[in-house]
């Protein structure tokens, strides 16, 4: 219910930053730093509100994240009006990928630390 739930909410939060930055022009700036924050905001939102990171919401994000800037794109170039912006792609490509690194696990410190994972004291003991 909760992965529903954040598929959802992540998909609003996609849908809100396409039309706020369909409202703008991509430039590089838009580009290298409005494309990364849209993906880390999308994923931050499904990971927190799902309660867990992993792939399922990882790659939910990164899509949702990707289609965010393609809507934008397409709002920014008149609607199909006008040519599509060439840095659109640049921009879905980056928020995907932040999203998705975003979204997956985080490995623990210590982890793979050979057959004990570290040496630490055993539940049982």
């Amino acid at each position: 219910m909760r992965l529903t739930l954040s598929l959802v909410v992540g998909a609003a939060v996609a849908a809100l930053g396409a039309l706020i930055l369909g409202e703008y022009e991509f430039d590089w700036l838009l580009t290298g730093l409005g494309g990364p924050l849209v993906g880390v905001v999308i994923a931050e939102v499904v990971t927190a509100v799902g309660g867990r990171r992993g792939w399922v919401p990882a790659v939910a994000a990164a899509g949702f994240a990707a289609g965010a800037l393609a809507w934008a794109a397409w709002i920014t170039s008149g609607q199909g009006l006008e040519p599509y912006p060439p840095l659109a792609w640049l921009a879905m490509g980056l928020a995907a990928a932040a999203a998705l690194v975003w979204a997956m696990p985080r490995r623990q410190a210590g982890a793979g630390a050979g057959a004990g994972g570290g040496g630490g004291v055993s539940p049982g003991s």
